[in-house]
């Protein structure tokens, strides 16, 4: 009787990239949304003198 039955041989996978397109989306909506706060930050400074409107405006 057989312990263990051999299906075949297994392929490897091959190489795997060390960054892959996913990542690269990621960094990039990463410094997108980076990029839209301190430009949102910069023109709330620039139009209220402060991060955020006068009160009672």
């Amino acid at each position: 009787m057989m312990a263990t039955m051999n299906t075949g041989q297994t392929r490897p996978t091959g190489p795997r990239a060390e960054n892959d397109i996913y990542t690269a989306l990621i960094f990039v909506a990463f410094l997108f949304v980076l990029a839209a706060t301190i430009y949102v930050g910069y023109r709330a400074m620039t139009l209220f003198g402060g991060l955020l409107p006068p009160g009672g405006s």
